[in-house]
């Protein structure tokens, strides 16, 4: 990789070849502001961006940690409902019997939106706190590798509550998800940046919501499309033929007899999130942003003198 000395603005030779072409151009005059996207924008960011060691293991982070909110909140009306059943009408009671009409704000609707707008706000405190720390340590290796870990322990919580004979609470397990997989979104963008270095956070952003929002649109669909897998015929809904009893034998090999909807699915965001735990053990990437940061300061020091911190809580130059 680059010395330190090459990252610090102005950029060397390397440098400037490196980010050519990979951002837009801008030209600017008193009178005037021009951006020139090419065709070809987005696939020479991702060449730029893939050309960096260890941006391919903040991609995965990203993606997986999207696409596991994107496919719980989408979904979240019903597992939050899991306690709640249907009757031959079809409509939903709650446990009081309350039933869920539409029109209607029910005690069901009205703690699914509870649980909805918790679930978002814990999103965001937890980025909030979470980005914080990685801001003031940059240990972005070791935070992001602890949610990662602790993150597919809560899924697999969660995959567990939604068996109610166990006593489980499915609710409260997708509120600790959100608690520890939120935060992997701004941290793995983070991470992202350093690694791309120099390239713009925005170019860089780019790409990774790009992966998210595109892996996030195909995994959905699957997670209700396997919600079946392993569960049994009267669980799933007998009368399509099947007797009650009868169990999908490849399912049960990997999730057991008899488990309700969406146990299948879970194991696969479990999967998907201690896949992309394992992986990125294996980061190897530099923190570029951080070293040109570095270089730059030891370069002012030299010039003026080093930094103290002033009684007004800034920098100021010793002769």
């Amino acid at each position: 990789s680059p010395s330190p000395s090459h990252l610090a603005a102005p950029y060397s030779m390397d440098e400037i070849a490196y980010v050519e072409g990979a951002e837009p151009t801008v030209t600017q005059t008193p009178h005037h502001l021009e951006i020139d996207i090419r065709d070809d924008q987005i696939l020479l960011a991702a060449k730029a961006c893939f050309a960096r060691k260890g941006f391919s293991h903040a991609l995965v982070v990203f993606t997986v940690s999207g696409i596991v909110i994107n496919t719980l909140s989408t979904y979240l009306d019903y597992l939050v409902r899991v306690s709640y059943s249907d009757d031959e009408g079809g409509r939903i009671y709650d446990e009081g019997g309350n039933d869920d009409q539409p029109g209607k704000s029910t005690s069901a609707a009205i703690y699914v939106a509870l649980i909805g707008g918790f679930f978002q706000i814990i999103i965001m405190l937890s980025s909030v706190v979470v980005g914080s720390i990685t801001d003031k340590t940059r240990s972005y290796f070791l935070v992001t590798l602890l949610l990662l870990v602790f993150g597919a322990v809560a899924l697999a919580e969660c995959g567990v509550s939604l068996d109610e004979a166990r006593g489980g609470d499915v609710r409260w397990s997708l509120l600790l998800v959100s608690g520890l997989l939120g935060p992997l979104l701004p941290v793995a963008a983070e991470l992202g940046v350093e690694m791309a270095y120099p390239l713009s956070e925005n170019t860089v952003l780019v790409i990774l919501q790009l992966s998210c929002n595109m892996l996030s649109a195909l995994f959905i669909p699957l997670f209700q499309a396997v919600k079946n897998v392993g569960v049994t015929a009267a669980v799933a809904g007998a009368g399509a033929g099947e007797e009650d009893g009868a169990y999908d034998d490849a399912a049960a090999l990997v999730v057991g007899e008899g488990r309700p909807p969406y146990t299948f699915s879970f194991f696969l965001l479990i999967l998907l999130c201690a896949a992309s735990a394992v992986y990125f053990a294996t980061f190897d990437g530099t923190y570029l942003r951080l070293e040109a940061e570095m270089a730059k300061k030891r370069e002012e020091e030299d010039e003026h003198g080093p930094l103290i911190p002033s009684p007004l809580g800034t920098a100021v130059n010793v002769p």
